[in-house]
């Protein structure tokens, strides 16, 4: 038997003020102080605030001649500076386990090393954005610019073994997001027995690595890199240099770096002499989605799709199932399409039991995919009993309805889903619904 009891507490004070000028003019600020136990006494008070401002433009008197087709136009800007606390309920104590084997006696030993300087990870947010009202609200258009400065970053700062641990958590760094948002909705139709409303939104997101801690310039981590001036999510790993057709061999770029910093384009079948280089960052270029709903008398439609492009997902189940020889593991089907015959053209090499190399055993850029994808999210269609029927037995609404998620997938990749942020999760399962509601 085994039990744990953990606790946090946090303190805040909160306090806010916002103006309002003839429905034309927005003024607002904020200020809040919060201390945390997660942190120690020397650190754990943070300050946060923010002030914002909008202009209400279609109100003012040089626009009245606009009414006819601008509803509404307005500007707003905002800056502020919000608080991040560790996830870790005591990740600045220096801890001991009483876990420990000696000599198969009970043992003590450290688990933790202490950080009492541990405090807050800040962001800096700044956003602005433009809000616009077309034809009586027919349409509306929204767009919003932002940049968010992460400073004192949360993260597990590496460590030289000889230490006896590998890493412990620490502030270190600075980074940058920037990126816009866009939404369009638009009332398409609207007539007496039929209505058609759409909406869109698109987002984009860039970040980069502004800083990391002192003379550190560079972090690894399984197969990505945190290096600065490059995105956070950037991958770093061995090249796949393809199939040799003669034989079905994995080939792999040697990237070694000559005096002149150019890197050796050469092939080998050896990966262990083969170099890591920076490849693709795994960020979507631009995600979002869009909306229908279609109503016609009784009749309802409603229907949003998914998408993303730009990303590059990596598949981490290659590791277990990349064995191209060993008899007694489950073999992917892309081994269909493996190298079988001299001048073949394939990227997935030959199979043999008992291979000395395996591709399971290095991450490569093979296992690098395409996440462009499109998916029908949701989907419902409905039929409502007429008033006329359903007031006679009292009731105010009768509908039945079906519905289903994740019924469709359009993805550059079939062999993970695109939505997973790790490929040994369970897929987002489809599911139909059938159902009946009912109003009094």
């Amino acid at each position: 038997m085994g039990g744990s009891n953990s606790k946090t507490r946090i303190v805040s004070y909160l306090t806010r003020a916002n103006y309002d000028y003839d429905n034309k003019y927005y003024v607002g600020a904020s200020w809040r102080t919060d201390g945390s136990s997660r942190l120690s006494r020397e650190n754990r008070w943070g300050n946060f605030w923010s002030i914002s401002g909008a202009w209400r433009i279609s109100s003012e008197k040089f626009m009245k001649n606009t009414d006819n087709w601008l509803s509404d136009l307005k500007l707003r800007l905002s800056y502020g500076v919000n608080g991040t606390l560790p996830s870790s309920y005591y990740g600045y104590l220096g801890l001991s386990s009483l876990t420990s084997n000696y000599n198969d006696h009970p043992g003590i030993s450290q688990s933790q090393l202490e950080n009492k300087e541990l405090t807050w990870e800040t962001n800096y947010n700044f956003n602005s954005g433009i809000d616009i009202g077309l034809f009586h609200n027919r349409l509306n258009i929204t767009f919003e610019y932002y940049t968010r400065t992460t400073k004192n970053l949360l993260y597990s700062r590496p460590l030289s073994l000889t230490t006896g641990f590998s890493n412990y958590l620490s502030n270190i760094g600075k980074l940058q997001n920037k990126g816009y948002e866009l939404e369009i909705r638009s009332n398409n139709i609207k007539s007496k027995n039929f209505k058609w409303s759409s909406s869109l939104n698109l987002g984009h997101n860039s970040n980069k690595i502004l800083k990391l801690d002192g003379n550190l310039t560079q972090v690894t981590s399984g197969v990505k890199i945190h290096k600065v001036g490059l995105p956070y999510n950037t991958y770093w790993m061995i090249e796949f240099a393809g199939i040799d057709p003669a034989d079905g061999e994995p080939m792999f770029y040697l990237n070694k770096q000559d005096e002149n910093g150019q890197l050796n384009r050469e092939t080998t079948k050896d990966p262990s002499t083969a170099q890591k280089v920076i490849m693709q960052c795994a960020d979507p270029t631009i995600s979002g989605g869009l909306g229908n709903n279609l109503q016609y008398k009784w009749f309802d439609l409603n229907f949003n799709l998914n998408f993303s492009f730009g990303a590059w997902n990596y598949d981490s189940a290659a590791s277990k199932m990349d064995h191209g020889g060993d008899g007694n593991l489950n073999i992917p089907i892309y081994y269909r399409k493996r190298w079988k015959s001299e001048g073949d053209q394939t990227n997935i090499e030959r199979f043999i039991i008992g291979r000395n190399i395996s591709m399971a055993s290095y991450a490569t850029t093979r296992r690098i995919h395409s996440g462009d994808f499109v998916r029908l999210k949701n989907i419902s269609f409905g039929f409502t009993l007429p008033g006329a029927l359903t007031r006679k037995v009292g009731l105010d609404k009768v509908r039945l309805y079906a519905s289903g998620s994740n019924l469709l997938t359009w993805a550059a990749y079939d062999y993970i889903d695109p939505e997973s942020n790790f490929n040994w999760e369970t897929p987002p399962a489809k599911t139909f619904t059938l159902g009946l509601e009912i109003k009094f």
